[in-house]
C-alpha cells in the first residue's frame, strides 16, 4: 500500500513511475578541501522549513570545489536567500549539488553572471544553462566561500537534491567519513498534551524536566499521571565532535508498552513540504516562546515523506488505571542513541469535552470566511487539521483574522476593509500584522474599499499607508573617484525597498546589494565607465507602495 502512494505521489509531482530513490552509497568529494565542521545539519529546525543542506564553517574566500564531474545547470544571485548560488548537475549519479552564500564565483563563471546581469540590467539574476554548456570536472574550483543572502555568518550552505524529483537529500552519508560524531542527541524536556484527556489535574499541555542516568539513558524528573487521549512532544538537540553547535535530531522513535507509536527520520523531502515543519513542531510554543517541541503527531492535512509506524496519529490513550510504559529513542545520523524511559500512570478522571461547533475551516477543502469587514479565502491544503477560526474587526479598527498559532501551508486570499478611503493614490495603503511591538507589512490591491493581499500567517492585521519616500544616503561620495567605489545605504520606513536602479552618465550601472546592511556597492569597470573624466550618478529607489526617491551626485574618476 505505501508503494502504491509513493507511485501516485511521484505522478502527481511529474515523476515517472518507474523512478527509483538515488542510492545515497555513492562517494564524492568533500565541498572544502580541509577538515569539515559543521554549524548547522540537514532536517534542523529553523522558522518556517527546515534545513534543506549542510552549513560548513568556512571563512569567506575558502575556495568551493565541485564533488563530482558534471555540469553547471542554474546560478542565482540575490541579496536574500542563498545570496550568490551554483548548482551543479552530475548525471552519472542522478543528484544536484547545491552551493549557496558564497563570496564570489570563479572566473569562468562569474563572466557569465556579468554578461546576464547586464543583459537583463539587474543585480539579481536566476537562470538555467544547457546541458554540457558549463562543463566541470571533480575537485575543480567553482567559487569561494562567503555569506551573502541571509547568511547569519561566513560559511558554505551546501545541498543534495535528486534532480529529476528535485527532493532535498541529507549530504551526511555522502559526507559521513569526513565528519567525526561520536556524541549522541541530548533531551531537554518531555511535553505532554492533553488533546482530549487530562494530565496532572490540567488541561493544558505539561512540560516535564529529564534527569540523566547512566549509560546515557534518561528519564523525567517528576511523575505524570493522565486519563483519556494524550500526544507526547520531545525537545531535543544533537552534538558533534569538537564543536559547540546544536543541530537537528535525526530520528526519534516513541514506544508505549514495547509497541511502536510513531517513528520519524528526516532524510529527504521536497520543498514545497519544508514549510509543514509547522505542523511537525508544536508551533504555539514556537510562536510564542521561539522554543522548539517535535511534537510525536500527524496532523491529517500533514504530507511529509518523513513518518512511518505510526498508530492512531500518534494519539496515546490511556483508559485502564495501570502504569503505561513509554520510551523515547533518539538517533543522529552517525548511529549515536540516547534513550529516555518514564511511565505514565492511568488515573481515572472526569473529563470536561468542549462543545463541538458545526462550521469549523476543514483541511481538505476550500474555506472561504466573509464577516465584520474581513473576506478571507483558506485554499484546499492550507490548513494541517480542522479549526475554528476566529474573525472580528476591534474597536481600534484593527481586525482578528484567525489565531496566530494556528499555522497556514499555503497562501491564503485575504480582503478588509479600509475603515477610512481617503487617500488619492490607493496604491499607498497597505497592511501591517502585528504582533507585540512588531509589524510585518503586505501590499496588495485596491477593490472597492477593500484591500486584497496573500497572506501566510493568521493574526491581527491593521490598515496603514506609506505616503513616505525610501531614504538613501550616500556614504563617502567625495572619495568615490579615490576608491573606484560607489557605495549607497538604501532603506525604506514602512513596506521596504521594492527595486532600485543605478546609473552613470545615463547607462546601467550594476550595483550589488548586501541584504542584511542594505548597502548598494558598485565597483567601478573601466571598461565600461571611462577614466580620467567627470561622471554623472543617479540612483531611483522605489518602495512597495510606488514612492520613489532619486539621488545624483557628479565625481572625477
Amino acid at each position: 500500500m505505501l508503494s502504491l502512494l509513493l507511485i501516485l505521489l511521484n505522478i502527481c509531482m511529474g515523476i515517472s513511475p518507474n523512478y527509483k530513490p538515488v542510492s545515497t552509497d555513492f562517494k564524492i568529494d568533500p565541498p572544502l578541501h580541509r577538515t569539515l565542521y559543521l554549524s548547522g545539519n540537514f532536517g534542523e529546525l529553523r522558522n518556517n522549513h527546515f534545513h534543506s543542506g549542510l552549513d560548513i564553517k568556512a571563512q569567506s574566500g575558502t575556495p568551493v570545489y565541485a564533488v563530482e564531474d558534471g555540469f553547471v545547470s542554474r546560478i542565482s544571485v540575490s541579496p536574500y536567500g542563498y545570496g550568490l548560488a551554483v548548482y551543479i548537475d552530475h548525471p552519472r549519479i542522478g543528484v544536484t549539488t547545491v552551493y549557496g552564500h558564497l563570496d564570489r564565483f570563479a572566473p569562468f563563471i562569474d563572466d557569465i553572471v556579468k554578461m546576464r546581469q547586464y543583459a537583463q540590467e539587474s543585480f539579481s539574476v536566476n537562470f538555467f544553462l544547457k546541458k554540457d554548456e558549463i562543463k566541470v570536472r571533480k575537485g575543480q574550483v567553482i567559487a569561494y566561500s562567503g555569506n551573502t543572502g541571509s547568511s547569519g555568518g561566513p560559511h558554505l550552505h551546501f545541498e543534495i537534491r535528486e534532480t529529476e524529483s528535485e527532493y532535498l537529500l541529507d549530504p551526511m552519508p555522502f559526507l559521513k567519513t569526513y565528519l567525526k560524531d561520536t556524541r549522541p542527541p541530548q533531551i531537554r524536556s518531555i511535553a505532554v498534551y492533553p488533546i482530549a484527556g487530562i494530565v496532572n489535574n490540567g488541561y493544558v499541555r505539561k512540560d516535564f524536566s529529564v534527569i540523566r542516568q547512566k549509560n546515557g539513558i534518561v528519564t523525567l524528573s517528576s511523575p505524570v499521571t493522565a486519563w483519556g487521549k494524550i500526544v507526547l512532544g520531545v525537545k531535543a538537540y544533537d552534538y558533534m565532535n569538537e564543536t559547540s553547535n546544536i543541530y537537528g535530531v535525526y530520528s526519534i522513535r516513541l514506544f508505549v508498552d514495547d509497541k511502536i507509536v510513531y517513528s520519524s527520520a528526516i532524510e529527504r523531502f521536497p520543498f514545497d513540504k519544508s514549510r509543514a515543519v509547522n505542523s511537525f513542531i508544536d508551533y504555539e510554543d514556537w510562536v510564542k516562546r521561539r522554543s522548539f517541541i517535535m511534537r510525536s503527531y500527524v496532523s491529517v492535512g500533514n504530507y511529509l515523506p518523513v513518518y512511518k509506524d505510526v498508530v492512531d496519529q500518534g494519539v496515546i490513550t490511556i483508559d485502564e488505571e495501570r502504569v503505561y510504559k513509554i520510551r523515547y529513542e533518539l538517533r543522529d545520523r552517525h548511529g549515536n542513541l540516547t534513550i529516555c524511559t518514564f511511565s505514565i500512570n492511568g488515573k481515572k478522571k472526569n473529563i470536561l469535552m468542549d462543545n463541538p461547533t458545526n462550521n469549523a475551516c476543514v483541511y481538505n477543502q476550500n474555506n472561504f470566511i466573509d464577516k465584520h469587514g474581513v473576506s478571507l479565502f483558506i485554499p484546499k491544503g492550507a490548513l494541517y487539521e480542522n479549526v475554528q477560526l476566529k474573525c472580528f474587526q476591534n474597536s481600534d479598527n484593527s481586525y482578528v483574522v484567525g489565531q496566530e498559532c494556528v499555522p497556514l501551508h499555503l497562501y491564503c486570499n485575504l480582503k478588509i476593509k479600509i475603515p477610512s478611503d481617503t487617500l488619492d493614490n490607493k496604491k499607498q495603503y497597505y497592511l501591517a500584522r502585528v504582533f507585540g511591538n512588531k509589524e510585518i507589512p503586505y501590499t496588495g490591491t485596491y477593490m472597492n474599499g477593500y484591500l486584497e493581499v496573500k497572506i501566510r500567517e493568521l493574526g491581527t492585521f491593521v490598515v496603514k499607508s506609506d505616503t513616505v519616500n525610501p531614504v538613501i544616503t550616500p556614504m563617502s561620495p567625495a572619495q568615490w573617484g579615490n576608491t573606484g567605489k560607489i557605495r549607497i545605504r538604501i532603506g525604506d520606513k514602512h513596506t521596504g525597498v521594492e527595486s532600485y536602479r543605478g546609473e552613470i552618465d545615463g547607462k546601467f550601472a550594476l550595483l550589488e546589494m548586501d541584504g542584511k546592511t542594505a548597502i548598494l556597492s558598485c565597483k567601478l569597470d573601466p571598461v565600461r565607465v571611462k577614466r580620467n573624466k567627470k561622471h554623472h550618478f543617479r540612483l531611483t529607489v522605489t518602495d512597495r507602495c510606488g514612492n520613489r526617491a532619486v539621488y545624483e551626485n557628479s565625481f572625477y574618476w
